[in-house]
């Protein structure tokens, strides 16, 4: 078996002066008495206001109740609404008992027009009651690493001590948003439904799904108490931010406000290098490979490079002999596919045969 040669080239793509510049200098220029920003992979805060305080969260409770449904891996199955799932408060996807869904379709229902209803339809036909489903809400949230969260309803509606914070909504958003069937349905700005057998086109509340192709929806969220609260993300140059706000009245012109600011702390980094290769059975004794890529990053990154210690002709410009990996803080951000540069082709060796005559 050959060897794979490792190796760690560190690539700095920050300026000094960037880290003068605090990470809270436009506190005053959102509305939110809670909030956060935060880049999805390493977790790190971009912004932050009030970011630990309990508040309530309205409908982005819903995060929860959805990530659970699609952790539950009974997504095609029929679910039967019962009297227990339809006598809520708020808004509403509209079922009646006896109705018919499959639960990805409650899912959708829950996500896009934010049906307490079709919550407390998820809660009954995972647990059995509302009680039993939010002890599983915040079983998992424990799990998750979600610390300062309390649910006392799936849907959201104000009851007890029902509370989360900015920033444990933004590390179970984070967490979410790794599950792709979460995604899929946050992005959609309309789906079709079936209940009963008949179709129904349903629209997604998210304004900002109509202001760039960028914004995944994640989830809107008001009532009385808690305010109009708001959870979204956005896709940028191979990164997602995060933003929540709690109790904020322009939440749609903050997020992208809060967002657009955040992106400027992204920089470009260069990752490229050259290496040499031993030869075997060719013309040359190596050949030379490279690799090369741009990313944008909050800080430096590092390389590791895997490749064979010697390649056998034939080689062609352009065939993988390695990989390396970008990482920023341990997180693998990209693989790069190590290629030769150059052609490698193969020598017939000449060998002279020699006898001697013993007498």
């Amino acid at each position: 078996m050959w060897v794979i040669i490792l190796l760690r080239k560190v690539f700095t793509v920050f300026a000094c002066f960037l880290f003068i510049v605090p990470y809270n200098v436009y506190a005053a220029d959102n509305s939110a008495v809670s909030a956060i920003v935060m880049d999805l992979d390493s977790l790190e805060v971009l912004y932050k206001k009030n970011q630990y305080e309990e508040r309530s969260i309205a409908s982005t409770t819903k995060i929860m109740t959805a990530l659970l449904a699609l952790e539950s891996g009974r997504l095609n199955e029929a679910v039967c609404i019962t009297s227990g799932s339809t006598d809520v408060e708020g808004s509403a996807l509209g079922l009646k008992d006896g109705d018919i869904l499959t639960l990805h379709d409650l899912v959708i229902g829950m996500m896009l027009t934010s049906g307490n209803d079709a919550a407390n339809a998820v809660a009954y036909f995972l647990s059995g009651d509302v009680k039993s489903f939010c002890n599983l809400m915040n079983n998992r949230a424990e799990e998750i690493g979600v610390k300062n969260t309390y649910f006392v309803t799936p849907s959201g509606l104000d009851e007890g001590n029902h509370h989360s914070t900015a920033y444990d909504m933004a590390i179970l958003t984070a967490y979410a948003l790794k599950n792709d069937d979460f995604v899929n349905i946050c992005s959609l700005k309309s789906a079709q439904i079936k209940i009963n057998d008949e179709i129904h086109t349903i629209y997604n509340h998210n304004k900002l799904l109509n202001v760039d192709d960028n914004y995944i929806g994640v989830k809107t969220g008001f009532t009385e108490k808690a305010g109009r609260c708001l959870v979204s993300a956005k896709r940028y140059k191979g990164n997602t931010i995060i933003c929540v706000t709690l109790c904020c009245p322009n939440d749609w012109d903050d997020h992208v406000s809060l967002i657009n600011e955040a992106q400027k702390k992204y920089k470009k980094a260069s990752i490229s290098n050259t290496v040499k290769i031993d030869a075997v059975g060719g013309e040359k004794k190596s050949i030379t490979a490279k690799y090369s890529s741009e990313l944008y990053l909050l800080g430096d990154a590092y390389v590791e490079e895997y490749y064979y210690p010697f390649v056998y002709a034939d080689v062609k410009k352009g065939d993988v002999v390695g990989t390396a990996y970008v990482y920023y803080k341990n997180i693998l951000k990209e693989r790069l596919p190590i290629e030769a540069d150059e052609d490698l082709n193969y020598v017939k060796q000449q060998f002279t045969e020699t006898s001697k005559v013993y007498g």
